[in-house]
């Protein structure tokens, strides 16, 4: 990462920036942070583009595409706007290396880790194409193997550049030698030619070098129309589509669906001991996905938020953030005329939250305790000062010792801010009798008799070698949970009742953690590869009840856990110790505090045979 120069912008919308990632044809990306401190990639738009009418209309449709993009290997959309005087897009960012430079320090990709990245490219270009979007830029420096998986990054902006080959100024979308060859002539590029993208991505993993080599750009395009990379070093069970994806006439290439369909076939038949022969590319993934994270970018601290000024009776021109000498504000460049009426609208739109969420919080705190009607024990049992208490003396689980991996990054924003219930509306789904309604975009999945995973669209953590029944940061509905099990056995364990097993794992993000300097051990085998926990430091952070549709109260436990490596992460679980029933987050995500409670709010066990009577 690279600082900020000094007329780089300081905030764009609600990020607070910290530093660049990068630049290229349509605009900068900054390092930024939101106000609960997760990381994300802003795309600020060139000042030439942002006055071009024709590219803001096509980046507005775009955007209003992108959004409705949901794939487990694809970087997210989180905000943008495109109606300010500079455009913006900000997706989630995704550490890890890229294909490029994990080759460049490692060396080519084999075994799981090839087929792993195959099936993730093919099932992000899937979720693109069913939503109508095309990459057009794939490359390596566009894909990073990050923790969990592989996630394909920068997707649609290559398109929101010009709907057809060229652009305005005659110069091609895309990087010299990873153009396919219709994009060379006057022909639409449209779904084939991510799919020929697909197959270069795939033969630089197995080489290591470029399928052109290097050169001139007229030079690697005469080789990309005319000539054929050698794929002799590519696996037979994937040469085969490779050498179709690689056709020079768009209409020869398979769809994306096919090619996901022929790698997760071929992944499957050389993967014998699978315990599921019928695992999707993502289950797999997530199963067998190992590589380390490399090395992590150090992220700046942002500057403080603004305080917002106190209200007055006749407001003068009030300030929403003093900026030094010289220092422009995103989107602010060239504004004349009204700017003060901006100013002031923001302002008091600032108070007024800040006064409505203390009005909320005050109502919140002030309400008295609902009467529990099923629950493990008294609520009282558990200090309500337990989280700053001293460590706990009781041993901890084996935890693997480790150099830092990366610092600075936790999962620790899923406070609740409020207690209001959530709104009602989305789908509705049932396992065996218990109703729920899920948040549009969740879904649930059926994985065994008495247990199903509740996903978010943002779930997309891995297990590695704990092969947990669910993602880490899905939640998991489980029925038949008595005392004798978790959480049953650790609901009023007001130290480690959020020990499933041992070893713990770090689940940071919601995946586990390679430990660099992690070995093979003959007590806990290959759970010696990855991160542990420190369980000493482990602090039951909110134990309460939470109220269902049909009137239980569940006991809640809310849990800061953290690792020897990687941060901290928070674990949620909410127990009906009479009818059996339990629902947990091993690894909650933030940004689904929201949905946990909409769910959990939503739950209705009137229907399910095991049911406490009320």
């Amino acid at each position: 990462m690279l600082p900020l120069l000094s007329g780089d912008p300081r905030e764009i919308g609600p990020y607070r920036l910290v530093g660049r990632l990068g630049a290229g044809g349509m605009g900068v990306v900054y390092a930024g942070v939101d106000d609960v401190g997760r990381r994300v990639a802003v795309k600020l738009v060139h000042e030439p583009l942002s006055v071009d009418l024709e590219f803001r209309r096509r980046f507005s449709r775009e955007i209003s595409v992108l959004d409705g993009v949901e794939g487990v290997c694809l970087a997210r959309v989180l905000g943008s706007d495109p109606g300010t005087e500079r455009p913006w897009l900000a997706t989630e960012y995704i550490p890890g290396p890229t294909i490029e430079q994990h080759v460049r320090a490692e060396g080519p990709l084999s075994g799981d880790a090839l087929y792993g990245l195959a099936a993730g490219v093919a099932e992000a270009l899937v979720a693109m194409h069913a939503a109508g979007v095309v990459h057009r830029d794939l490359k390596p420096s566009n894909v990073i193997l990050a923790p969990g998986g592989p996630r394909l990054i920068d997707f649609g902006i290559a398109k929101v550049l010009d709907g057809s080959t060229m652009t305005h100024t005659g110069t091609l979308v895309g990087s010299p030698g990873w153009i396919s060859p219709e994009e060379y002539g006057e022909g639409s590029a449209g779904t084939p030619a991510d799919v020929y993208g697909w197959a270069l991505l795939v033969f630089f993993a197995v080489t290591g070098e470029p399928p052109y080599g290097t050169g001139r750009p007229e030079v690697l395009a005469y080789r990309v129309r005319e000539e054929t990379p050698d794929t002799g070093a590519v696996p037979a069970d994937l040469r085969g589509l490779v050498e179709r994806a690689l056709a020079k006439d768009p209409a020869e290439r398979p769809a994306a669906a096919e090619v996901l369909a022929g790698v997760t076939d071929a992944w499957r038949d050389r993967a014998d001991d699978l315990a599921e022969p019928e695992a999707d590319a993502t289950v797999m993934i997530q199963r067998t996905w190992v590589l380390s994270p490399g090395e992590t970018t150090e992220w700046p601290e942002p500057p403080a938020p603004p305080t917002a000024p106190a209200l007055k009776a006749t407001p003068a021109v009030p300030a929403v953030r003093a900026l030094p000498a010289g220092e422009p504000a995103a989107g602010a460049r060239g504004r004349s005329g009204p700017s003060w009426v901006h100013a002031y609208i923001a302002t008091a739109a600032a108070v007024t939250l800040v006064a409505v969420t203390a009005i909320i919080a005050a109502a919140a705190t002030s309400s008295p305790p609902e009467p529990f009607q099923e629950r493990s024990s008294d609520p009282s049992a558990v200090p309500k000062a337990l989280a700053q208490s001293a460590a706990p003396t009781r041993p901890a689980p084996v935890a693997i010792s480790a150099t830092p991996v990366r610092t600075g990054e936790t999962s620790t924003g899923a406070t609740e801010k409020t207690r209001t219930v959530p709104r009602s509306g989305g789908e509705a789904v049932s396992f065996r009798g218990i109703a729920m309604t899920l948040p549009k975009g969740w879904r649930l999945l059926r994985v065994r008799k008495d247990l199903a995973c509740i996903e978010s669209p943002n779930a997309r953590g891995s297990s590695g070698p704990w092969e947990f029944a669910c993602r880490p940061d899905a939640m998991v509905l489980k029925t038949g949970a008595g005392p004798g099990s978790w959480p049953g056995n650790g609901i009023d364990d007001p130290h480690f009742g959020w020990v499933v097993g041992s070893p713990m794992p770090c689940l940071a993000d919601g995946s586990v953690w390679r430990d660099p300097n992690g070995s093979y051990d003959d007590a806990i085998g290959e759970f010696g590869l990855y991160d542990g926990v420190y369980a000493d430091g482990s602090s039951l952070r909110r134990s309460s009840l939470a109220r269902m549709a049909d009137g239980r109260k569940a006991a809640y436990r809310e849990w800061v856990i953290p690792c020897m490596a990687n941060g901290q992460y928070v674990q949620k679980v909410w127990y009906l110790p009479k009818s059996k029933v339990a629902l947990f987050v091993l690894s909650a995500r933030p940004e689904d505090g929201k949905g946990y409670r909409r769910v959990i709010a939503s739950v209705n066990l009137a229907g399910y045979r095991y049911a406490a009577p009320l």
